[in-house]
């Protein structure tokens, strides 16, 4: 399940706008690794290819879900300047993954739907980003 909330506040020419991002959670139909739970060489190892159990005993399939945040603050000039060139014009600054949250960590090593990766391919990785907008109404 995705959700994405907005709340938002303007006053005159001012306007600021949070939004948060929810992805549930779900389980990954990657393979686990090699040397995890019960697939190692000998009892409490990390050498994967046998029946043992490893040091690694409680690795799932499950992703977590995750929580973002982005945020926008907006002005615009409208009518006010004298100058009609400076009238109607907007500028935002908006800001995505407000925290710069990472996603969560996925063990994908099969290139069936994407390349081998450390994380879940259906979240962004790119982290925090910071834009300015600017804009002009004719």
């Amino acid at each position: 399940m995705r959700y994405r909330a907005r709340l938002g506040w303007s006053n005159g020419p001012w306007s600021l706008t949070g939004f948060m991002d929810y992805q549930s959670h779900f389980y990954h139909s990657q393979t686990a690794p090699p040397n995890v739970n019960f697939q190692c060489v000998a009892p409490g190892g990390t050498i994967g290819g046998g029946t043992f159990p490893c040091a690694i005993s409680n690795y799932t399939n499950i992703e977590p879900s995750q929580y973002t945040f982005d945020l926008s603050v907006g002005y615009d000039t409208a009518e006010t300047p004298a100058n009609d060139y400076l009238k109607h014009i907007g500028v935002q600054l908006v800001i995505q993954n407000l925290l710069d949250k990472d996603p969560a960590f996925e063990y994908r090593i099969s290139t069936g739907g994407g390349n081998p990766a450390a994380f879940d391919i259906s979240k962004s990785y790119q982290g925090r980003t910071i834009s300015l907008i600017l804009t002009k109404t004719w």
